[in-house]
């Protein structure tokens, strides 16, 4: 029962537990009723309740439960079908990314290999600069050499 007094009652405002009788009375015979251990039909602060009313108030009161269910019930299966087709789009999103992703990786590839090959080739420009340094100062020191004894050029020029 709830706090209006509707549906099946479990309880008195006395506090005592209800019972459910079946009245024996020529008016109603064999009628069920729900009633504190104090209480009767004229009493006003016991409770006394016919218990074909309790259920009457029951069902009234289901039909509006069931009624706020199968609207939240739909406003789910609504939310559901709006998650699944938001999870598709993430799901295409997250594919492009991969697939993005994947392509930069391998350009990514592509540039460390041409780093490497830049890498050589600098190395091998230095190694020549390198060279091209040492002949010049060698050939500088020849000739200077030369410059002091002209035969000795010819010796080495020679060989």
């Amino acid at each position: 029962m709830d706090v209006n007094g509707r549906g099946i009652p479990t309880h008195c405002r006395c506090g005592e537990r209800v019972r459910l009788l079946t009245s024996r009375t020529v008016k109603n015979p064999g009628r069920l009723f729900h009633s504190c251990p104090y209480g009767d039909e004229n009493s006003w602060f016991h409770l006394f309740k016919w218990a074909d009313r309790s259920a009457l108030e029951e069902i009234e009161d289901m039909k509006v439960k069931f009624g706020d269910l199968e609207r939240a019930s739909s406003n789910l299966e609504k939310n559901i079908e709006s998650f699944n087709s938001e999870l598709e789009t993430l799901t295409i999103e997250k594919r492009t990314c991969e697939a993005v992703v994947y392509g930069l990786q391998k350009e990514l590839q592509g540039f460390e290999k041409e780093l490497q090959d830049w890498k050589m080739e600098v190395k091998g420009l230095k190694n020549m600069v390198v060279c091209a340094v040492v002949i010049f100062f060698f050939c500088k020191f020849v000739m200077q050499l030369s410059v002091g004894d002209g035969e000795n050029m010819e010796v080495f020029l020679y060989c």
